[in-house]
């Protein structure tokens, strides 16, 4: 792998200010070689009058695979056999190996293909799960909570941004025009009561049918943070400018990893927002590159795991409890057998480092999953409520 060549300057950023072990992180330390490929890349999310800059909200996922010193990933030419390539074609890519609805990709045996031949050669895979709509709604409940007199909340921070993105949702377009209208997320000093007002009457008008602790809590907040002078995570940021990119979840990888080889598809998107920056450790810089995904089977594996994980990432946060135990309950031996897979890949992976997989998303979300994938027992209020 060659020198990479940058068309402009470079800022050095140093892995500490984007990543620190805290007690309990495992595995950053070793020498792996982390592939990489995107999906659902927005770029920057930017609110407009008439809603979002993008036309689907699907979770934005980074990731791909992850090898141990001396591992290989096989031979490009035995999976192109399996699944059936047409020797025309220059690489492997998601769309040859499922495609369509969720359900009839879950079933596809060239899905299983691939699944397989990650476990057989003892691979990992690595991925950032971001759900953009809670993403961007945080900081409402973090500048909040920032305040002395709401500091007792802190305990349920991750519950009240569950209740708050649940209501969102409901009627996003509804939240989109209330947000817009004061220029979100840079809600003026001056509009902090008037703001907090207009979303404690959208909480009312939008009241789930079921309510929970966490849910009254955020009511209460919300009506008695009207006193509070500024929402300190919200004021002085960039008008209408829900995300101002990805680079930071590219960033965290690099920074969390730091003695690991990174390698990028070379895609213009990836390049222009990473690409300039310099990752440092103690003064050593941390290796990545971009390179052409046609000479590298392991970001065409990367592609075609990262695309899997977006759809079903995005298939969890859209589907109501009750349909998702319906399909799981009504799965074919093809869907049972590449669920088993993905657990057996993510078990893997865990037990390499628990930093590889990284979930920015809400609770209702990661139960959901978690029975999907683990049969754990989803929380009471999912199966109440049909979230």
């Amino acid at each position: 792998m060659g020198a990479q060549v940058y068309p402009f300057d470079r800022v050095d950023v140093e892995a500490k200010d984007f990543f620190h072990d805290v007690p309990g992180t495992r595995g950053t330390d070793q020498q792996l070689a982390l592939y990489y490929d995107e999906t659902n890349n927005f770029g920057k999310l930017k609110l407009l009058e008439s809603g979002l800059n993008v036309s689907k909200s699907d979770n934005f996922v980074l990731g791909g695979i992850a090898l141990k010193p001396g591992q290989s990933a096989g031979d490009a030419l035995d999976l192109r056999r399996k699944l059936r390539v047409q020797a025309s074609a220059k690489e492997i890519k998601f769309d040859m190996v499922a495609h369509g609805a969720f359900d009839k990709m879950l079933g596809s045996t060239k899905l299983s293909h691939v699944l397989n031949w990650l476990i057989d050669h003892d691979l990992g895979i690595h991925y950032t799960n971001l759900n953009i709509i809670s993403w961007f709604t945080l900081d409402i409940v973090d500048s909040i909570l920032a305040e002395g007199k709401f500091s007792s909340y802190f305990v349920m921070h991750r519950e009240l941004k569950n209740e708050l993105y649940h209501i969102a949702s409901k009627n996003l377009s509804g939240f989109l025009s209330l947000i817009y209208k004061y220029n979100y997320p840079n809600v003026q000093r001056s509009e902090t009561a008037n703001f907090l007002k207009d979303l404690y009457c959208f909480l009312l008008a939008n009241w789930p049918d079921i309510a929970f602790p966490p849910t009254n809590a955020l009511k209460e907040i919300i009506l008695r943070a009207r006193i509070v002078p500024e929402l300190c995570f919200l004021e002085g940021s960039e008008s209408n400018v829900l995300i101002r990119g990805v680079e930071s979840f590219f960033l965290y990888r690099l920074c969390a990893f730091k003695n690991s080889s990174h390698v990028f598809d070379e895609e213009k998107i990836v390049r222009e927002s990473i690409g300039k920056y310099r990752i440092l450790n103690g003064g050593r810089e941390i290796p990545y590159q971009f390179v052409d995904s046609k000479d590298h089977f392991e970001i065409q594996l990367s592609d075609v795991i990262v695309g899997f994980l977006g759809k079903y990432f995005s298939y969890i946060e859209k589907t109501p409890a009750n349909s998702l135990i319906q399909f799981k309950n009504s799965f074919n031996q093809v869907q049972r057998n590449n669920v088993t897979a993905l657990r057996k890949l993510i078990e893997r992976s865990d037990s390499i480092s628990n930093v590889l997989l990284h979930r920015v998303t809400t609770m209702d979300s990661d139960s959901k999953s978690d029975y999907f994938v683990f049969g754990t027992g989803l929380s009471p209020h999912l199966r109440s409520t049909n979230r």
